[in-house]
């Protein structure tokens, strides 16, 4: 992300002493930001402890001794852009800055992501480029460092702002063709950059022996809604790609530049988004953590800390999140450093921690959750599913008994000759929900279906994803798209909705046709 891009009015305001002063009942009361204990001392400890990294953005010359002390994990925070180590031709130049910052992260045995490969902006020489090009470019910075990077961010912002859920459309997604015209990139015809890149990107890996994982990166991505409860188009476009192209991609980045843009809340649906990518089997990392204060009303006390919180708690909620970037260390050193969303003030080594910061390590040091993270959301494709689904495996067979059966074997219900069943799974916050169901076609193929649900009293349905629906609350209908109506024997398909209040005890009827 550059300083250049999204770019908002500020006004100037007054920063707030580390312990915030309260007037209660007449008197004025100072109230402590930092936690009473905790197990451990340090971001880095805690996270690792809790089974995840906790890193941040840095530069050659800000290689003071807090970051191998607070952060396990370290992104260049412009040193591996293409604008500084490419060439026109593919090549590499003036790597010391990225060397430097590798070497140390090395010495202080620091995770490194590498970032980025491609990319629309920063591209210096490689603007413009080819496909061919990029190839070289890939396989040159892969093979620099080889496993040194545990994780490259291949393609970088490949997606639309303002919540469209197009791609973009400057290079280098101009290179992309759909040859069939049927408005998406996934066909074996057509050319893909973002498909390309990562297949070269996947074959220098294999090819070096690395143990590097390939990552797609891109912002307001972050909840399945955005401000006013609307789909997120741009989260929904992101799914798209990683489900289609799963086998070369190994981790999905949410930016999490969290600011008053619409499409950049913090949403109640953070943890069901993340949770939603981790079914697909890849990493979920929060890469570029920052949260602006526009979004605590300009408190960096209590407020902002609190935000911290559930950005933090929605990754450790879910198993395959497994890591955490803040984007750099401190506010005045941030390219948003008028928002003030880091967790430390001060700058040139000298640091002081923020009610930000005492409130993640207190979440960090309480762990993961307790319970097993709920199963989400299938998000509504941005386009329709290649031609060719994917295979489904067959649920499995009960195997033979080792001894006899009783004289009087139990009775079982054998799956219906025809027609379809339906099950709902729950992921429920405060005040909201959000809905998976699962259509399981009977003995025979099914060309269409339909699943009624009665909704408790105040709960309500507020968007719909891969069905159509008739009705928001009491008795909801949902019937099939046009491409998921027809299901094969034995097979299923999902569709989801979110809605308000709370919902339990559904149960789904399913008629098929």
């Amino acid at each position: 992300m550059s300083s250049s891009q999204r770019q908002r009015r500020r006004v100037r305001r007054l920063a707030l002493p580390a312990a915030m002063l309260l007037l209660v009942g007449g008197a004025v009361t100072i109230q402590s930001t930092a936690p009473a204990a905790a197990a451990e001392t340090t971001l880095r400890a805690a996270a690792a402890k809790a089974g995840l990294f906790f890193g941040t953005a840095s530069s050659p010359n800000r290689l003071y001794p807090i970051l191998a002390q607070e952060f396990g994990q370290l992104t260049p925070e412009n040193d591996m852009k293409p604008d500084r180590i490419a060439t026109s031709s593919g090549g590499l130049q003036n790597t010391s800055g990225a060397d430097q910052l590798v070497n140390h992260a090395q010495s202080n045995n620091m995770v490194v992501r590498g970032h980025t490969l491609v990319w629309h902006s920063q591209a210096g020489a490689l603007q413009g480029a080819s496909q061919s090009t990029l190839n070289t470019f890939i396989g040159n910075a892969i093979n620099r460092w080889g496993s040194k990077i545990a994780y490259w961010d291949v393609v970088n912002e490949s997606l639309e702002d303002n919540n469209t859920g197009r791609r973009r459309n400057q290079w280098p997604h101009t290179m992309n063709r759909d040859a069939n015209g049927d408005g998406d990139y996934f066909d074996a015809g057509d050319t893909d950059v973002i498909r390309d890149s990562f297949i070269r990107a996947k074959q220098v890996v294999q090819a070096g022996g690395y143990s590097t994982k390939l990552c797609i990166n891109d912002y307001d991505v972050e909840g399945l809604t955005v401000k006013g409860g609307g789909p997120n188009r741009k989260a929904n476009a992101l799914y798209d790609i990683v489900r289609t192209y799963r086998q070369y991609i190994d981790c999905v980045g949410f930016q999490s530049h969290f600011n008053d843009n619409p499409n950049s809340i913090i949403s109640d649906d953070l943890q069901a988004n993340i949770q939603r990518f981790a079914d697909l089997g890849v990493e979920v990392h929060l890469s570029e953590v920052d949260i602006d204060d526009d979004l605590s009303n300009n408190d960096i006390g209590a407020g902002q800390a609190e935000n911290y919180r559930k950005v933090v708690r929605a990754c450790l909620n879910v198993a395959k999140c497994t890591g955490i970037t803040v984007w750099g260390i401190s506010d005045s050193e941030s390219w948003r450093s008028s928002e003030r969303g880091l967790l430390f003030t001060g700058g040139n080594g000298n640091y002081q921690k923020k009610s930000a910061y005492y409130a993640v390590l207190d979440e960090l040091n309480k762990g993961r959750g307790t319970t097993t993270p709920p199963p989400t959301t299938t998000p509504p494709p941005t386009t329709p599913p290649p031609t060719t689904p994917p295979p489904t495996t067959p649920p499995p067979t009960t195997p033979p008994p080792t001894t006899p059966p009783p004289t009087t074997p139990p009775p079982t219900t054998p799956p219906p000759a025809t027609g379809c069943t339906a099950t709902v799974s729950l992921n429920s916050w405060t005040g909201g929900f959000v809905a998976t169901v699962r259509v399981t076609a009977g003995s025979s193929p099914i060309s269409g279906w339909n699943v009624q649900l009665t909704l408790p009293s105040g709960a309500a349905v507020t968007s719909v994803w891969n069905a159509n629906r008739t009705g928001t609350s009491g008795s909801v209908q949902f019937s099939n798209v046009n491409y998921n109506g027809s299901v094969n024997a034995g097979q299923y398909t999902e569709f989801g909705f979110q809605g308000t209040g709370a919902a339990s005890g559904l149960t789904p009827v399913c008629t098929a046709s």
